[in-house]
């Protein structure tokens, strides 16, 4: 057996227990202590620690489902921060008998999705940068931080011809982008910070408007055809054997934690797809014997999930949608033993 074969058996074994201290959380009793039944369904006092992700998980049998949870309590602004003491509604008398007919009905095999909705604001790596349609060359009044509803003077790149009512992404390059252990070359970031719309156009020059912002916008930032992005991704099975790393966060901070985006060096030429999921590892060395220079490599250990959202030839971008410690490049993404 190959030392490969060996580190995925190790990594899978580790997973597995991991999975079944973590899944197997506060007894029933405990959480029924925290349960209010009304009519109408039942409510649940959040804890320490508790996530929409983890409360899917145990209330619908899916992490997936957390959308959901999220839209049948509309007081909660940022799914992602909840707080302990706040009740929120788990299920309605629907929910419940949904439930009812998965436990009567032979189980059918349905394509899930899991919902993504700042998709636009997603970035993404490239070994050679993307051509411009223009560059913004001035802001009404020379402001410095250009923001929503402000007026912009595009230059057009030569050949390229804009039209009034044309839309276009506003990025920004970030060159050369290289791996943190060879320092190889990977590619070149690009950083997707909003949208402009063609308002006027002139022989030499044209008028956008910015009409939406995802990050500030200076004078010198790029134009590239605005194509919209569907926050519904389809999840899909993780490739066996992937052995891929984490390159970067999306916003050049060294360490990451849960719900950051960051980039792997593996793509659609290794067969990664948007709504794969994978597990994140870290494997330390060390001495066992300081009195000698022999070196042992330990075994992994299982510190994090990510999800697939867009993918290049060589590179993708994801979301980490589990962190149990801070994160960074360098780390392995290979398949998780648990879905």
């Amino acid at each position: 057996m190959g030392k490969y074969v060996r580190n995925q058996i190790t990594i899978c074994v580790f997973t597995l227990l991991c999975s079944a201290l973590l899944s197997a959380g506060p007894a029933a009793a405990d959480l029924e202590e925290h349960i209010t039944r009304t009519e109408t369904g039942f409510y649940y006092t959040i804890q320490k620690g508790d996530t929409l992700w983890d409360l899917s998980q145990k209330f619908a049998d899916s992490p997936w489902d957390w959308p959901e949870l999220w839209h049948y309590n509309p007081q909660i602004p940022n799914p992602h921060l909840i707080y302990p003491g706040n009740k929120i509604l788990i299920f309605k008398k629907e929910w419940e008998e949904k439930g009812k007919e998965r436990a009567e009905k032979p189980v059918e095999t349905v394509e899930t999705y899991t919902t993504y909705i700042p998709i636009d604001e997603v970035g993404f790596i490239r070994e050679q940068a993307v051509t411009p349609s223009g560059t913004i060359f001035k802001a009404l009044n020379d402001i410095s931080q250009i923001t929503v509803r402000d007026q912009v003077y595009i230059r057009p790149t030569p050949g390229v011809s804009l039209a009034v009512g044309d839309k276009f992404t506003v990025y920004r390059t970030i060159s050369p982008i290289l791996d943190a252990q060879t320092k190889k070359y990977i590619g070149v970031q690009h950083l997707l910070l909003g949208v402009a719309e063609i308002t006027k156009t002139e022989p030499e020059f044209a008028v956008g408007k910015i009409i939406e912002s995802y990050r500030e916008i200076a004078v010198h930032d790029l134009l590239m055809p605005y194509s919209p992005q569907s926050p519904k991704i389809a999840l899909k099975e993780s490739i066996d054997g992937l052995d891929a790393k984490i390159i970067k966060n999306e916003e050049d901070i060294l360490l990451l934690g849960q719900n950051a985006i960051a980039f792997i060096n593996k793509g659609k030429n290794d067969g990664v797809e948007p709504g794969q999921s994978y597990g994140i590892f870290k494997q330390e060395t060390a001495r066992p014997d300081p009195k000698r220079f022999k070196t042992l490599t330990l075994t992994p250990e299982d510190v994090g999930r990510l999800l697939v959202l867009r993918t290049e030839p060589t590179t993708a971008t994801v979301l980490i949608t589990q962190s149990k410690e801070p994160l960074e490049p360098g780390q392995f993404v290979r398949p998780a033993c648990e879905p």
